[in-house]
């Protein structure tokens, strides 16, 4: 990827484009599934989405929980993502999760990244490289688990889950990729 299309992917979002969403007495900022599907499209008009597994009947596979891990590339790049369902009825839940992973793997690229952080990207930018380390990390140790061909190897990345340096939303996310295959493994 070059870099004029990670600071493409980077740049901040217009006004009008950032919605708020009330959550717990909170208005937070975030930006549409629409939105972000744009400036993927600006950047790299071939990118993919796929999940990370598939159904017998080869659809996606969602999680216990109705979520849905992803695979996003952009430029050649690939990253993960997970979307939590939205909605009430299966359908609007179907279509949330898979918006809600693009928007997180899409974070994982830098789009909308000022709108995730706690504090400014000028801020955070020393904590950005340890981020991208954990990152790097946590794409691995999720590609070690989904890449378990039984329970005992399954079993075998537990303790380097819990002895890793992964921060807690990683830590969570490790759990239910865990989780998932542990049930394609048909415990």
């Amino acid at each position: 990827m070059k870099q004029e299309q990670q600071d493409a992917l980077r740049a901040p979002f217009a006004k009008e484009q950032i919605q708020k969403l009330p959550t717990g007495g909170l208005q937070l900022d975030y930006v549409s599934h629409a939105w972000v599907t744009d400036r993927l499209l600006q950047v790299d008009p071939m990118w993919t989405w796929k999940p990370l597994a598939f159904t017998d009947a080869g659809l996606p596979a969602f999680d216990s929980h109705g979520g849905l891990w992803i695979e996003l590339t952009i430029c050649g790049v690939t990253r993960y993502g997970y979307g939590e369902p939205q909605g009430r009825d299966k359908f609007d839940m179907t279509k949330g999760a898979i918006g809600n992973a693009i928007r997180n793997a899409a974070m994982r690229f830098g789009v909308a990244l000022d709108l995730w952080a706690k504090e400014s990207p000028i801020e955070t930018k020393p904590a950005l490289k340890t981020n991208k380390e954990l990152s790097t990390a946590f794409h691995k140790m999720l590609e070690r688990i989904m890449n378990a061909g039984s329970l005992i190897q399954l079993s075998e990345i537990v303790p380097l889950i819990q002895n890793g340096e992964f921060n807690d939303e990683e830590k969570r996310m490790l759990r239910i990729g865990f989780d998932k295959q542990k049930v394609e493994l048909g415990a």
